[in-house]
């Protein structure tokens, strides 16, 4: 996270002078660009993270259940992940939650119950939603 907050840091800053500082001055966008997508990076691993601890939080209540989304993406977490009982590497873990996100098993996993919440509510879809 505290690389991601300095990746954020303007790239504007980084443009030098040169040609006796005649020429014009630089964007950086193409750094920045790279820059944004390294933090893109993070979060996903981030939200990987997460997605683990979420899951073995659940393991914790059990017998209790959760909401029917929740626990479908439960069952996903688990078909690749199993539950932490003892220690062990967590870096495979965390690459199969970063893969299921990636390919956005997570979502099509709960959106089905998304499209029925936004229907109760009124809700227009988003022009991502077709």
């Amino acid at each position: 996270v505290s690389e991601s907050k300095a990746l954020c840091h303007q790239s504007s800053v980084d443009s030098l002078s040169t040609s006796a500082a005649t020429e014009d001055h630089v964007s950086m966008g193409g750094w920045a660009a790279r820059k944004a997508l390294r933090v893109v990076e993070h979060v996903e691993q981030v939200l990987a993270i997460e997605l683990l601890a979420a899951c073995q939080a659940l393991e914790f209540l059990r017998p209790l259940k959760s909401t029917t989304p929740l626990e479908k993406v439960h069952e996903l977490v688990r078909s690749v992940v199993r539950p932490w009982d003892h220690d062990r590497q967590m870096s495979p873990d965390i690459e199969a939650a970063h893969t299921l996100l990636r390919e956005e098993k997570v979502w099509e996993a709960v959106r089905p119950y998304m499209d029925q919440y936004r229907d109760r509510l009124g809700l227009k879809p988003l022009p991502l939603d077709d």
